[in-house]
């Protein structure tokens, strides 16, 4: 497995890691889901290329809110105010994928939420209030990164 992925359900845990239940574009036995999902579950016709964005950001690249101003050591330190500032740096870069044709993604999620949200609370035992379940939509990776907030 090579972590989140397009297409995964699951929750964020109270420590803020996502717990995966299962992918809707892979079959019920695929290794990954490893028939562990709900009872009517059928997958998810799979997306194409042309429906996922894709972007890089570079070695070094940094993220920032607006209020994190870049300095130059050479001018006087400036003052940032850390509860509205958050900086996440990137030293190998970052691959961003993100799916940009949810119609169909939509249209399952929605036929299928009230089961999703019985298998998670009856069979994996999570106690979800509503809201609470997860569909991932892109994601970004990188093999390393650092944050300041």
């Amino acid at each position: 497995r090579s972590g989140v992925a397009i297409g995964d359900v699951g929750r964020i845990t109270p420590d803020r890691e996502f717990d995966f239940f299962f992918n809707i574009y892979l079959p019920a036995d695929h290794p990954i889901n490893g028939g562990d999902v709900p009872g009517d579950f059928s997958p998810l016709e799979p997306y194409t290329q042309k429906d996922i964005f894709h972007t890089d950001f570079e070695p070094g690249d940094h993220v920032s809110s607006p209020s994190a101003h870049k300095l130059d050591l050479e001018s006087p330190l400036k003052y940032v105010n850390p509860s509205i500032c958050a900086i996440l740096v990137l030293p190998h870069g970052v691959h961003l994928k993100k799916l940009e044709n949810l119609g169909k993604m939509q249209e399952y999620f929605a036929r299928n939420a009230e089961s999703w949200y019985r298998y998670s609370n009856n069979v994996r035992g999570r106690g979800l209030a509503n809201g609470a379940l997860y569909l991932v939509t892109g994601c970004e990776k990188s093999p390393s990164w650092g944050m300041v907030s």
